[in-house]
């Protein structure tokens, strides 16, 4: 990026500011923030000042410590609604949640991870700490492996290659990983996550890829695992998510009839 002239690393370095914010760390002081991102000190004092300026940032109650502000509600509520997919999606991944007792999430790719923009849950699930906006790892993730398995060689060429050289990552575990995703969305269609993310609970998920192939997003649906054998999660469940996949895809291309027309 540094090679790139048209590259503007204060906004970069404002957005990184922004993306050490989370459920985690709701509430982080500029030293915190010059530790998570490498930035001298100096740096972050001017971009936090800017960013509380622009109302991306705001002082706790103490003042001594920063949090997210409106602002960055609105750029977010602007991302999950884009193209209407996450709104209109919703009801059908509510209805999928309740048949199978289970939680449903769309997700799609920011650099190594994935950002849920759509969550539906059964009521009696297992609650995990996820919702929208919540980022998890491309891999050993359903979600993860699913993008990859669908991501043009080329992508997913780069992609394992910054996966594996990210800082304490396993090069071999990586590679496995995804050679597994690819070979079973290859075979049947789907990715499984037989309790790896979390121990209770079992996953498939499918990815949503639209005509041109620029464009993918992945639909995972979880429940627990003592009651969602892989036979289940293999079978029905994830010939649900097939078919709200083949509805979703067109809006990805930005089709005017969207999701609600074509399910009339």
């Amino acid at each position: 990026m540094k090679e790139d002239r048209l590259f503007v690393t204060a906004l970069a370095r404002g957005l990184e500011l922004l993306r050490c914010f989370t459920p985690d760390r709701p509430e982080l002081g500029t030293t915190e923030l010059a530790r998570l991102t490498g930035l001298p000190q100096p740096t972050v004092w001017r971009l936090c000042h800017t960013l509380q300026q622009l109302g991306y940032l705001i002082p706790t109650r103490a003042g001594d410590r920063l949090r997210a502000g409106p602002g960055v509600l609105t750029l977010g509520s602007a991302a999950v609604t884009h193209g209407g997919v996450a709104e209109s999606a919703y009801p059908f991944m509510k209805a999928i949640a309740m048949e199978f007792d289970a939680s449903i999430s769309l997700a799609e790719r920011h650099r190594t991870e994935m950002v849920i923009v759509q969550r539906a849950e059964a009521a009696s699930i297992r609650r995990l700490i996820l919702y929208i906006g919540s980022a998890v790892p491309l891999t050993s993730t359903s979600l993860g492996g699913a993008y990859l398995a669908a991501a043009p060689a080329a992508v997913r060429a780069e992609l394992t290659a910054e996966l594996q050289a990210a800082e304490g990552a396993d090069p071999q575990a990586v590679a496995r990983d995804i050679a597994e995703a690819v070979a079973q969305y290859e075979q049947h269609g789907h990715v499984l996550n037989l309790g790896r993310t979390h121990p209770d609970i079992n996953a498939v998920a499918v990815p949503i890829v639209s005509r041109d192939g620029r464009r993918i997003m992945a639909l995972t649906c979880g429940a627990n695992r003592a009651h969602t054998p892989p036979e289940k999660l293999a079978g029905p469940m994830a010939q649900a998510l097939h078919g709200l996949a083949a509805r979703i895809a067109p809006m990805l291309d930005g089709d005017p009839m969207g999701l609600r027309e074509r399910l009339d």
